[in-house]
């Protein structure tokens, strides 16, 4: 437990650093397309887009060969059309244009092959179906070849069986499972005949893959290789990206369901998201680009058992319809959709995290807070994909890419998309908190408030009497701190009563004076998180504000500083 006087010695050392906790620091923007930064966005990024596909001296896009399809959503029902589609781009490729097979023109309904994007929608439609308690099963559970496997496997080496008892769904879905990437998939022994003469030792016949070159390889062959295989780590170690974990993880989700995965897609994803271009089985060549040819490209590859790891096919637009129902809690409930946007791992990057099976990259806003991109991104053959998701502003972007270096591509499109959109939704959610909470709140009782916004984070606390008492000077003498800055944060609490909506904030009260440089991450890192509720009065938290808005119009009401137990009504 923190006491009172190490809160007051902790908050003292934070310096002028703004430090909130995790999360947004204004409430969300809606009708994003009438914000004027956000139109900013949409025009620097068209030129920005632009530039990258006629430059010469770019290297990010091949654009003779290359086509790619870029979506910006909202979830917000204030968005200019049915689909909340905020921005979009098309590019199709000369090479695209001419073809011989496929589309000759990219739109919102191309399809195209997802990759590993398709481990995304089988942990949804796992949540969906079968709940978010089943991940916390052992495999051995559902997958009796695995169960199999650990008796037999017994009490041998652990260094080279994995330990299938120890496994749970969980990390198989978040690459924590310790086991390997794939089987048959990129054997070397299948993809050159010639390995001998480049120093490998020649392979019997029980040790070569007998699938994976020229079709998927049946369950049971599966199974004969995976427990075969050794493992890269034990259970939780280190995250390891792994196809077959996710290929395993389907078979239990069948398991528990006692359905197909492709007839859990179509009841569970495809038809209530109303998801028309998206498919299971290869789809016809008209619906699709096909860069090259249906074998070169992979558009016509069969991915079999492992195409709830890699194989699906979508458009951008039911990519985007995904991303929206996920930020929308379309199929599940707010709760299970927070638990599930949050990391599970590190990696060895500060800026990567993963989830389950998201890929969570932290950017650094303009005012030096992170904040989280959910993506997962995906690549089979010529073709690659990204569904990126910003919960902070309920935003998200999905791009689509096939031809050569997609892989690329897709990274630094992502790169840049987020690089500009993230300040411009804060932009924009700063203008609406500037239009609707800043101004005077006063009572009869000698109480007063004036909330601004400058250029820090959050709603500034200007003033603040009650019953004719400077708070300034109580929080002074509460926290030690010569010149206090008091700032409000949304706590994503709020409730809908009698006509009006209730949403909830907390203050942070730092300090305007400035510290020595930190030493490392602990010094340097913010413990904001820490003292939050740290002062209460009457069993009611100092640092509490409830504001009242008028759930028609959006106009502001009142503010309540809880503890002192009145309201104040806007000017």
């Amino acid at each position: 437990m923190k006491s009172a006087v190490f809160a007051s010695l902790a908050v003292t050392a934070q310096a002028t650093t703004y430090t909130p906790v995790l999360g947004p620091v204004f409430p969300r923007a809606s009708n994003l397309s009438f914000s004027d930064a956000f139109q900013r966005l949409t025009a620097n990024l068209t030129t920005t887009l632009e530039y990258i596909i006629s430059s010469s001296s770019e290297s990010i896009i091949n654009s003779q060969d290359t086509s790619f399809a870029l979506q910006i959503f909202s979830s917000d029902t204030g968005a200019p059309d049915v689909n909340h589609t905020l921005f979009q781009y098309f590019y199709t490729s000369p090479a695209t244009a001419n073809a011989s097979t496929g589309v000759t023109q990219v739109d919102e309904n191309t399809v195209f092959r997802i990759g590993s994007a398709s481990k995304l929608w089988t942990v949804y439609t796992l949540l969906a179906s079968a709940g978010e308690t089943s991940l916390y099963d052992p495999v051995t559970k559902w997958v009796p070849e695995l169960q199999a496997a650990a008796v037999a496997a017994g009490t041998n080496d652990a260094v080279d069986y994995v330990r299938w008892e120890d496994v749970t769904l969980q990390e198989l879905a978040s690459h924590l499972a310790g086991m390997g990437r794939d089987y048959a998939f990129a054997d070397l022994a299948l993809e050159d005949p010639d390995l001998a003469s480049k120093g490998f030792p020649t392979l019997g016949k029980n040790d070569t893959p007998p699938c994976g070159a020229t079709a998927a390889c049946t369950r049971a062959q599966f199974f004969d290789g995976i427990t075969q295989a050794h493992p890269m780590a034990p259970t939780s170690f280190t995250p390891i990206y792994s196809n077959a974990a996710i290929q395993i993880l389907s078979y239990a989700l069948e398991a528990i369901t006692n359905k197909t995965y492709n007839a859990l897609l179509e009841e569970y994803l495809f038809e209530p998201l109303g998801l028309n271009d998206s498919y299971y089985d290869v789809p016809a060549d008209n619906v699709g680009i096909i860069p090259g040819n249906a074998s070169t490209s992979l558009w016509g590859l069969s991915a079999g058992d492992e195409t709830p790891a890699g194989g699906l096919y979508a458009s951008i637009k039911d990519l985007s319809t995904v991303g929206r129902s996920i930020l929308n809690n379309t199929l599940l409930s707010p709760a299970t959709t927070r638990r599930w946007l949050k990391p599970i791992t590190h990696t060895a990057s500060l800026s990567y995290s993963v989830g389950t099976p998201w890929e969570i990259f932290s950017f650094e806003n303009v005012d030096g807070r992170t904040v989280d991109l959910y993506s997962k991104s995906g690549d089979l053959g010529a073709y690659s994909s990204m569904t990126a998701l910003l919960p902070d502003y309920n935003v998200g972007f999905t791009i689509l890419a096939a031809g050569e270096g997609t892989t690329a591509l897709v990274a630094a499109l992502t790169d840049t998309v987020a690089n500009v959109l993230i300040p411009a939704l804060e932009e924009a959610a700063r203008e609406e908190a500037n239009n609707v909470y800043t101004g005077t709140y006063s009572a009869q009782t000698n109480s007063s408030l004036v909330i601004s916004i400058d250029d820090g984070p959050g709603l500034r606390l200007e003033q603040w009497i009650s019953n004719s008492v400077d708070m300034f000077q109580v929080i002074r003498a509460l926290n030690g701190i010569d010149t206090p800055d008091i700032r409000l944060y949304p706590t994503g609490l709020q409730q809908k009563r009698n006509g009006c909506l209730y949403q909830s904030f907390r203050a942070v009260f730092g300090s305007l004076e400035s510290a020595g440089e930190a030493i490392g991450p602990v010094t340097g890192s913010s413990i904001t998180w820490e003292l939050v509720d740290s002062y209460k009065y009457g069993n009611v938290g100092v640092d509490e504000f409830l504001f009242e808005l008028d759930a028609g119009t959006g106009g502001m009401v009142s503010v309540s500083p809880r503890a002192l137990r009145e309201s104040l009504q806007k000017s």
